[in-house]
């Protein structure tokens, strides 16, 4: 996948598509993904696929088996979990060979980062195939986009909720193939493969000082995550602390409980590196504080998830797909879509024929011309 960041320019569509063409067979197995969403009318494939829906199912899934769970729960850790966490920790470990260089004025983007993002590329082969099971070893070339993708892009050094997405996708493609098994995994996948990997992405973020990806500023949730806020939410249903929403508005609140779940310890991290009046940096998460229960606030994100990333064409123009996660339109789409193309072409022989006829209509000399022809040629035929 090519980096799923919010930040860049829409590319033209390849040549030779067409909007009413009829979609292209997927090869057989595993296959290196592809992007299929290059203008804004290819939105709708994205979201009629079947990519889209085994995504938003899978993270209802894990969402739903942390429910009133703390981070500090007894959650049993497979050793599955633990090799994809001990994956994190080698990626980890590569940023003490790479510290930041001298940055002088510059904001955002320490170029170490580069050097940290070359390693990924050169070994995230090697520490895939660790991971697969002997018989899905082939399905490398699907997850080794997803996990490149997952950690930021190389050129213009930021991160956004596209990058956060392709993580997921990762973890949904490790399912897939046995890496991890559900419903088993699921609890520890969230609060502690997935808590691993955000604070790792903080480390990335703070110590190369990776700019937001495509940020809204004060109208985003967040610069950098969405889904911890999902997640977290979901954790705080039920809790016995009977911390509400309003409770994350009250930074000493929040720095007493930042250990227990992840919505909090995500409030704490905004705390830590934005300046000013909470609801000045982040007026969204304010106007969600005045949500009654946190099972409308877990919902209510979900929604928010699809409308303010996943439905974004510049998030999802970065999208690939393999046969793991397949462009493949979900069925009640597919017939829709051919039903569709077959209107499509009806009405463009239909406006063949009308233009054709106009034409004729604007030269009736011509017409009868053709017509006195055609008589000729019957008189001599009979001579």
């Amino acid at each position: 996948m090519a980096s799923p960041s919010e930040s860049a320019v829409k590319p033209a569509s390849p040549a030779g598509t067409s909007a009413n063409a009829a979609p292209a067979e997927e090869p057989e197995g595993y296959f290196v993904p592809k992007r299929h969403v290059f203008a804004i009318f290819d939105m709708a494939k994205w979201y009629r696929s079947e990519a889209y829906d085994k995504y938003l199912n899978f993270l209802h899934r894990i969402n739903d088996s942390v429910i009133g769970v703390s981070n500090n729960a007894n959650v049993e850790i497979s050793d599955r979990v633990k090799s994809v966490i001990k994956l994190i920790d080698t990626l980890s470990s590569w940023t003490s060979d790479f510290p930041p260089v001298d940055m002088q004025e510059q904001r955002f983007g320490n170029k170490a980062y580069r050097l940290w993002h070359t390693r990924l590329t050169e070994q995230a082969t090697d520490l895939i195939k660790d991971l697969l099971p002997e018989e899905h070893k082939a399905a490398v070339v699907e997850l080794r986009p997803y996990l490149l993708d997952s950690f930021g892009n190389a050129t213009r050094i930021d991160y956004g909720s596209g990058h956060e997405a392709a993580f997921l996708f990762f973890l949904l493609c490790c399912y897939e193939t046995n890496v991890l098994i559900a419903p088993d995994d699921d609890q520890a996948t969230v609060l502690r493969l997935f808590a691993h990997y955000l604070r790792f992405c903080r480390k990335l973020q703070t110590t190369y000082r990776m700019e937001p990806a495509g940020s809204r500023g004060v109208h985003a949730i967040d610069d950098y995550q969405f889904v911890p806020f999902i997640f977290g939410s979901a954790q705080l249903i039920g809790n016995k602390k009977r911390l509400i929403p309003d409770s994350y508005l009250n930074a000493n609140t929040v720095e007493a409980n930042r250990d227990d779940n992840l919505f909090f310890e995500a409030i704490q991290y905004i705390n830590e590196t934005k300046y000013g009046p909470f609801y000045e940096h982040s007026n969204q998460l304010y106007n969600i504080s005045s949500v009654a229960k946190w099972e409308k606030v877990n919902s209510g994100m979900f929604k928010m998830y699809e409308g303010e990333c996943l439905k974004k064409f510049p998030v999802a123009q970065h999208f690939v797909f393999g046969s793991i996660l397949s462009i493949k339109q979900r069925p009640r789409f597919e017939l829709e879509a051919a039903a569709v193309r077959e209107a499509a072409i009806a009405h463009e022989k239909a406006e063949k024929e009308k233009a054709e006829q106009a034409e004729k209509e604007k030269h009736p000399i011509t017409a009868n011309v053709d017509h006195m022809n055609a008589i000729a040629e019957d008189v001599e035929a009979s001579q």
